[in-house]
């Protein structure tokens, strides 16, 4: 599978092979359009631990819409 957004780019003459799949639209990403945050796991923290974090993958797009959806754009 290759990145959605570089085959999606007309400019760009080579594709790059996806290597991660975005979390909300399912496109594949190579590691230049990915965007990797960190997102608590709710309900597996004890009473005085942090809540562990889980690794979540999104395209350019869906990162960019999650963040203007939270206030942070």
């Amino acid at each position: 599978m290759n990145c959605y957004d570089c085959a999606a780019d007309a400019l760009r003459p080579v594709q790059s092979p996806a290597v991660a799949v975005c979390a909300r639209c399912g496109a594949g990403m190579c590691s230049g359009h990915l965007h990797a945050t960190r997102v608590p796991i709710p309900g597996t923290a004890g009473a005085s631990a942090q809540a562990p974090e889980a690794r979540r993958m999104t395209c350019g797009i869906c990162y960019e819409a999650e963040r203007a959806a939270a206030g942070l754009a």
